[in-house]
């Protein structure tokens, strides 16, 4: 999922609306009606929900989404490789968007799919719907999954829920919702399971270009700005694409979710220690965080992730890409860039370390009490004597 930027100086920014500076759309039940075989609801929204919604009915968010290959390809791949799963099934699409998802479930021959949109994008959605012919198949509902009614249990549930550092948007509770109301035992959940990595890395170009950039600009000593420039550098994630190169060691398993059992009380504040070791010599300018999710059904994943996973296990069991047990998709640096790209949590002055030298620390993401689509994140991070704490912002 896609959402509003999340600082200045993210490459999507260009594209897409603030969250927090948005006019909130009208009552689901003044817009247009979207279309045959639709319906609406127009029970009032919280202001953060309202512009979250609005933010959704730019056309450039959904061009960003669908244009990203690794992304629909990896939908479009689960969805034919649970094709068994979905054929003459009812299927329940949350956040449905333009209704690409729901249109590869009907072509995969679903008796019926029910496509939940809380934004007004929900119209087009609708007309999608019938340019293509599938009107007697999807039903396109105009509103949010926990305020809707369907008319039957379903049996696959299917949402592009994540977002930036897997967590932020927190649309996943919505799943979740759906699942607990709607999903029959035994249902199939895409994607089904989730894992967010977070590993320190190195790029001095980038804090070159933000902070040292001050200390002579155009011949003239401009220093007294470079805490300010190493405070908004730190104060908030930045969104961005690093490589593989810039990973200076194995990563370690922030939280690996199913989506089969997982609470909305875990949603809400999760923590993880970490203890890794660096493979070089390079200052650690701050940690990257990255996910992938994958599409099995609810007796095909022996495999979990346990935090306590040997690094290089994580790394192998990610090269099942291309295996046929699986589908992943994957948001990590060694692998083809996606519209997620990474999240980093920069540190305001770089903390210097040796070959094999151990970082170890903590690291908690919860929901802002403000807007719980945002994010706060504290991370705490020590090696050998030197200590750093970084409270931010994901907004």
């Amino acid at each position: 999922m896609l959402p509003s930027n999340l600082n200045g100086h993210s490459p999507l920014a260009r594209r897409r609306p603030r969250l927090s500076a948005a006019s909130p759309p009208a009552a689901a039940g003044e817009s247009p009606a979207a279309g045959a075989g639709a319906t609406t609801a127009a029970d009032s929204l919280e202001e953060h929900d309202r512009i979250y919604f609005q933010s959704y009915s730019h056309i450039g968010i959904h061009e960003a989404m669908i244009k990203d290959r690794v992304r629909t390809d990896a939908y479009h791949s689960a969805i034919m490789h649970h094709k068994k799963f979905i054929e003459g099934k009812v299927v329940l699409d949350v956040g449905c968007g333009t209704g690409i998802l729901s249109v590869f479930c009907a072509r995969a021959g679903a008796k019926r799919v029910y496509a939940v949109e809380a934004s007004e994008i929900a119209t087009q959605a609708c007309e999608i719907v019938k340019a293509n012919n599938l009107s007697d198949q999807v039903v396109v509902i105009h509103g949010r999954v926990e305020d809707v009614d369907l008319e039957e249990k379903v049996d696959v549930i299917i949402s592009e829920w994540m977002g930036y550092m897997l967590l932020y948007e927190s649309m996943l509770p919505s799943v979740l919702f759906a699942r607990d109301k709607w999903l029959k035992p035994g249902g199939l959940i895409l994607p089904s399971h989730a894992t967010l990595f977070m590993a320190p890395i190195t790029n001095p170009e980038r804090y070159e270009g933000s902070v040292d950039f001050w200390c002579d600009v155009y011949g003239i000593d401009m220093s007294a700005l470079v805490p300010l420039a190493k405070k908004f550098t730190s104060e908030e994630p930045s969104v961005e694409t690093i490589g593989g190169e810039n990973v200076i060691s194995w990563p370690s398993v922030v939280k690996h979710i199913n989506c089969y059992n997982f609470t909305v009380e875990e949603f809400k504040c999760i923590t993880a220690k970490y203890k890794v070791s660096s493979m070089m010599l390079a200052p650690i300018h701050g940690f990257g965080f990255w996910f992938e999710v994958e599409f099995n059904g609810p007796q095909e994943y022996s495999h979990n992730v346990p935090s306590n996973l040997n690094p290089l296990e994580i790394i192998q069991k990610k090269r099942k890409q291309s295996s046929e047990d699986t589908v992943l998709l994957s948001t990590a640096p060694e692998d083809e860039p996606t519209h997620w790209q990474q999240t980093i949590l920069y540190f305001p002055d770089p903390i210097e370390v040796k070959q094999d030298q151990t970082v170890e620390g903590s690291v908690t993401v919860s929901q802002s009490k403000e807007n719980p689509r945002f994010l706060n994140i504290h991370l705490e991070c020590s090696t050998g004597g030197h200590t750093l704490v970084n409270d931010c912002a994901m907004r």
